[in-house]
């Protein structure tokens, strides 16, 4: 990728003694995974050389701040930005990794820091880096009323791999910098460029925050008027993410755009949660040699936090993970409120991000608890309330996804049923529970999504649900992790093949949820179908029979969805039994065939409308709609939401009779979107170049 740069030997801040030390072992808790010796793949160390290896760790230079408060009794940042730290942000003592890297930082020495996700890393590189530019332009310390910048003016860069953690670095650099002069802007890939160059015209820009694509694409249109010929700083966040995702091109041509380091003096900033051999390969390229390492997940450590527990529940089938599914999330509800009643100090609202390997399946799944959300429990209330249900995923436009990180961000009681978009990075407070069903993707993957919970030393947990069929792929992906099993929840264990007496609480459970399945419309059911067919391991045969299981007992369709010849033949499943080959052409052959190939359907019509609530959410499901063109209108959410029509309507809604309507031949989306105002956005979709 890029020419290494060789040097000396780096300093390495591993703490307060002068050589590395391995965290004395623990021991593991008992869990259902097989045990292995070697240390987990998930805390990768860095690859450091032989020269790393004998060099001897030194100690910063600066002064050993572990409180904000000290930065300006110190003289080391500006009060205005203290202020913002302690006073609006309520922040008082310093994280590890905040400890050691702003006081490197603020010296101007390169830096690589190694940390865990949710240890506070987006504050270690923005207080430095602002810092570092008011030091060189101390007027731009203070509000000015007339002051004025230029698009050319940027003096530090701040590269994040995803659209989501770019707005959030974004959002929280604002912060910091509401008192003063400094101008923060973010270029994101789907958010508009004209509009974004026309605010950055008029606004100006000292520090932006991009990710990869969009960036470079700004900095190689000489129409722009974005460049950067002071620049001063360079952050690269989530670096091991940014190759993983394949911008290391995007990355390179970045560099080549900016000033050149032997002409222009650069600090640079690198965080990354884990360090893989390429990332070390981008560090001697782009760093200093004389960077320091700043290493704060331990050898000996796992890249989980050892106080979430963490529990799997095995199931007969896939069938049983939506009943399983809304008992957890009813019991969950029913501690917190009992907990609120009784006055515990310890009380928190359930809140929970539930993640699937495929946006079809957050679809389906979104779908389900929206119905249940209008839908009555047993006590004449509204199921789930007052619980606030949202999806997020690639397909979403850029004002979709913003809107829905927002509001989930803002409630108290919510669940959002998620792809891996938010796997990484994403800062979400107070959530309490992290459910993944079925299998992940990776090891890796598990770990990230786990860390969306016990953040800023709060406390979480985490659920796994994965069909029986699964259990001996994850004893291989999932080893050496403190996974425990919970027999509690009685859903999650019911053959729904056989008849059975069950317990009146289980049995209401899943009378709930196939009700909420008949209002899904057919083809999001075939979406997810086919999205589950095209994904997971094991043998083909099995996974044909354990997808028709679902569709029978879990959807109460006497044969599972149809799949065209081209299709079954790519996959492999033309002769496996059980499926039921069409010759015809049909409609969910294009999702199909986007599925196979790892990319998302461009859908042509279909827009993006969220309405109610006043929170972004999802409007009310109304009634069957006998007209295509004018299909059922929506629910009695305060007579505000837009509603979703029956399996042939048009998705309607009553804000004044101006929201737009999804609608469409057996539950397609209609050409226009909602109009309305409040959290209403409307707009085609735009094909998503974000793998999730």
């Amino acid at each position: 990728m890029f020419s290494a740069v060789r040097g000396p030997a780096s300093r390495i801040l591993v703490g307060a003694t002068s050589t590395i030390r391995t965290s004395a072992s623990k021991p593991t808790p008992k869990k259902f995974l097989l045990q292995n010796s070697k240390l987990t793949q998930s805390a990768r160390y860095l690859s450091i050389t032989t020269s790393f290896r004998q060099a001897q760790p030194q100690e910063s230079n600066g002064a050993n701040v572990t409180k904000f408060q000290e930065l300006e009794d110190l003289s080391l940042v500006h009060p205005n930005i203290v202020q913002q730290i302690t006073t609006g942000m309520g922040h008082e003592t310093m994280t590890e990794v905040q400890s050691k890297t702003i006081n490197a930082a603020l010296q101007g020495t390169d830096i690589i820091a190694q940390a865990r996700t949710g240890t506070g890393k987006t504050l270690g590189f923005l207080i430095p880096t602002i810092q570092n530019i008011l030091k060189a332009s101390p007027a731009l310390a203070d509000r000015q009323q007339y002051s004025r910048a230029r698009p050319s003016d940027i003096r530090a860069i701040i590269i994040s791999p995803t659209r989501e953690l770019a707005e959030q670095i974004a959002v929280e650099a604002q912060k910091l910098c509401r008192d003063t002069d400094l101008r923060v802007q973010c270029a994101v890939g789907g958010m508009n460029k004209r509009e974004m160059l026309r605010r950055t015209q008029r606004e100006g820009c000292h520090l932006l925050v991009a990710t990869p694509g969009r960036l470079n694409d700004l900095l190689e249109d000489p129409y722009s008027g974005v460049d950067a010929p002071g620049l001063t700083t360079l952050v690269l966040d989530e670096a091991d993410r940014l190759l993983d995702q394949g911008f290391s091109q995007d990355v390179e041509a970045i560099i080549r755009l900016l000033p050149d380091i032997r002409t222009k003096d650069r600090q640079t900033l690198m965080f990354s949660a884990t360090v893989p051999r390429e990332v070390m390969h981008l560090v001697r390229s782009t760093l200093k040699p004389s960077f320091e390492l700043v290493q704060t997940v331990h050898e000996g450590e796992t890249a989980t936090h050892d106080r979430i527990p963490q529990k799997f529940v095995i199931t007969p089938g896939i069938e049983n993970h939506m009943p399983a599914l809304l008992e957890l999330c009813k019991r969950e509800m029913a501690k917190a409120a009992e907990a609120k009643v009784n006055g515990d100090e310890n009380f928190r609202p359930f809140k929970a991000i539930v993640y699937f390997s495929s946006t079809a399946n957050v679809e389906l799944s979104a779908a389900v608890f929206e119905n249940l959300r209008e839908g009555q429990g047993s006590f004449g209330k509204h199921l789930l309330a007052p619980a606030e249900i949202s999806e997020m995923h690639g397909q979403l436009n850029q004002g979709a996804r913003t809107a829905v990180s927002e509001a989930f961000r803002r409630a108290p009681c919510a669940i959002m049923f998620s792809t891996d978009v938010t796997a990484r990075g994403m800062d979400f407070p107070n959530v309490t529970h992290v459910i993944q069903i079925g299998l992940p993707p990776n090891r890796d993957q598990y770990i990230h999504r786990i860390g969306r919970t016990g953040r800023a030393g709060k406390e979480g947990e985490g659920y796994l649900f994965m069909a029986d069929s699964d259990v001996y792929e994850a004893r291989r992906m999932l080893r050496d992790l403190p996974l425990n099993p919970d027999k509690s929840i009685q859903t999650g264990h019911v053959d729904m093949t056989r008849d059975a007496q069950l317990p009146a609480s289980a049995a209401e459970t899943l009378s709930q949820i196939g009700a909420a399945i008949k209002r899904v419309d057919r083809g999001t059911k075939e979406s997810a179908y086919m999205a589950a067919m095209g994904q997971g391991g094991g043998s083909i045969k099995g996974r044909v029979a354990s997808l028709n299981r679902w569709t029978r007992f879990g959807w109460g369709w006497p044969s599972p969805p149809a799949v065209s010849s081209r299709v079954a033949q790519k996959l492999g499943i033309t002769k496996v039994s059980g499926m039921n080959i069409s010759d015809g052409t049909e409609r969910i052959d294009l999702a199909a065939d986007a599925e196979l190939n790892g990319k998302r359907v461009h859908k042509k019509n279909r827009v993006q409308a969220f309405g109610g609530g006043g929170r972004g959410g999802f409007g009310g499901f109304g009634g069957r709609g006998n007209d295509r063109d004018r299909g059922g209108f929506g629910g009695d959410r305060g007579g505000r939401s837009g509603g979703f029509g029956g399996d042939r309507g048009v998705f309607g809604g009553d804000r004044g009779g101006r929201s737009g309507g999804y609608g469409g031949d057996r539950g397609g989306f209609g050409e226009r979107g909602g109009r309305g105002g409040g959290d209403v956005f409307g707009g085609r979709l735009e094909r998503s170049t974000n793998k999730y």
